[in-house]
């Protein structure tokens, strides 16, 4: 089979900042198999990088892969890239939907009736006036995520209570593992208050003793914890099992659709909730994990709208948070018009 793999620069519509900093700009990858077409998302604090991601895309091991590809069993080479590998994993995907002539949704017997709604997500911002702008920019969505880990508890707390007094939608939160524990267990009380629906990654990534600090310590009546920059793939879920709550599924992480299945199969068998998450990407991935939605409590899938030009089209959601999968075999993409 023919693959190729090129770079693309993505314009976001306002500066994207959370705790590990802001950015304007992302360089993401599309891959193409044949007939079938991937994404790979360049995520800087993840140390990842465009011509990483080709190298393995053009590698031998990966053409030797998809020559003798099974659907039912994608095994691809490990490499140091798990947005690589999502690259891969998705446009097999893409060229297997294809080939039988049906939406990936529908292979996997699930139904789009049961997408939970579409959170959109609020990044920091050095300027009051603006974030109220973003905040007012967003009135009426049912859901709202709010980036929080400013460095300061005191304006981390601010911007989820000017959000409160705005908006009309739920608040959850995401700290992006910014809180040490004793930070997050004087926070997190006093967001119960203000109605959270939950908070993601309160503690570090590696911070297992964090985790079971605020887990025990917290009130019962606490916002569920949903795991993020904790859980990249299959084999992290279990240490967090009782300790969080949750964990936020994203391709770039875990390296595409056929392990996102195995986490979600994973986190359910402990009871967990499951969050499918995104990078900033174009709609291919995010209309590719977005046939997972049936399968999930929560959805944080914008990343394609903070673009101001998405080079593709897929998934679309309304103003009222609710996501509408495409029928086209798949992952159902196609190219937008310049």
């Amino acid at each position: 089979m023919k693959i190729s793999a090129h770079s693309v620069t993505l314009q976001l519509r306002v500066p994207f900042k959370i705790s590990y900093g802001a950015s304007t700009t992302r360089e993401n990858v599309l891959v193409s198999i044949d007939e079938g077409v991937g994404e790979g998302a360049v995520v800087p604090y993840y140390g990842e990088t465009p011509q990483r991601i080709i190298s393995y895309v053009q590698s031998r091991e990966v053409q030797k892969a998809v020559d003798h590809f099974s659907i039912e069993d994608l095994r691809l080479p490990p490499g140091e890239s798990s947005a690589a590998r999502a690259a891969v994993d998705l446009a097999l995907h893409d060229l297997w939907g294809k080939q039988q002539g049906h939406p990936l949704y529908r292979l996997w017997g699930l139904n789009p009736a049961n997408c939970p709604r579409m959170s959109y997500t609020i990044p920091m911002s050095d300027d009051d006036d603006t974030y109220r702008q973003m905040l007012r920019e967003k009135q009426g969505y049912p859901l709202i995520k709010l980036k929080l880990g400013s460095g300061s508890l005191e304006k981390d707390l601010w911007m989820v209570k000017t959000a409160a007094a705005e908006m009309d939608g739920t608040l959850c939160v995401d700290a992006n593992n910014a809180w040490t524990a004793d930070q997050a267990l004087t926070i997190i009380p006093q967001l119960i208050d203000l109605g959270v629906l939950f908070v993601e990654q309160p503690v570090g990534r590696y911070d297992m003793d964090g985790w079971r600090k605020i887990s025990t310590e917290l009130p019962e009546d606490r916002p569920p914890l949903i795991a993020d920059e904790s859980v990249q793939g299959v084999d992290s879920i279990s240490p967090l099992a009782g300790l969080a709550d949750g964990i936020n599924i994203k391709l770039a992480k875990c390296g595409g659709l056929f392990p996102a299945r195995q986490m979600i199969h994973q986190a359910r068998e402990l009871g967990m909730k499951i969050m499918l998450g995104c990078m900033v990407e174009t709609s291919v991935a995010i209309t590719a994990m977005s046939h997972l939605a049936p399968l999930a409590d929560y959805l944080d899938l914008d990343g394609n709208q903070l673009l101001i030009h998405d080079p593709f089209m897929g998934m679309t959601v309304d103003e009222h948070g609710t996501l509408t999968l495409p029928d086209a075999p798949g992952l159902g993409v196609t190219p937008r018009a310049e």
